[in-house]
């Protein structure tokens, strides 16, 4: 049964694709073999099928990768997508700098208190993002084990 694409989950879509592949290549052999003509007609009938459904496939994994917010790495381009090592990276230094600069904001300058005040604003925010990219990064990463934990138990 085939399911709806929208209650599939993006996993699930890249799994269809991969099958349909397979199947779309199988069928290429066969046609390639066959010498009847409606026999070879249905095949290239059923391949443009598996084709169209992979088109849609892929469009609304284009879609779901859309939703998902990332933080973008500084001085890379806006597609980039930071990796949980490159999360935890900044988000160390960014501890670091954050330490720096909460203790600018206790001198007697107001200049400094004020650049330290807006810097750390920033620095605030990103650092938040980049905390709940982490979180989504390891609750996926968690799903990805469940549903491994589960596949293996069913053999």
């Amino acid at each position: 049964m085939v399911k709806k694409l929208t209650s599939m989950t993006y996993e699930e879509l890249q799994t269809e694709r991969d099958a349909n592949e397979l199947l779309q290549n199988n069928l290429k052999v066969q046609i390639e073999q066959v010498t009847d003509k409606k026999v070879s007609l249905k095949l290239s009938q059923e391949l443009l099928q598996i084709s169209k459904r992979n088109e849609k496939l892929a469009a609304r994994q284009v879609v779901l990768m859309s939703k998902v917010k990332r933080p973008m790495a500084r001085s890379r381009p806006a597609s980039y997508e930071m990796s949980l090592d490159e999360i935890e990276a900044e988000t160390e230094q960014n501890k670091i700098t954050i330490a720096k600069f909460e203790e600018d904001l206790k001198s007697s300058d107001f200049e400094t208190r004020f650049n330290a005040s807006q810097t750390l604003r920033t620095l605030y925010a990103r650092h938040k993002a980049l905390c709940r990219q982490r979180v989504a990064l390891l609750s996926h990463s968690l799903e990805l084990l469940r549903k491994e934990l589960n596949a293996t138990q069913k053999r």
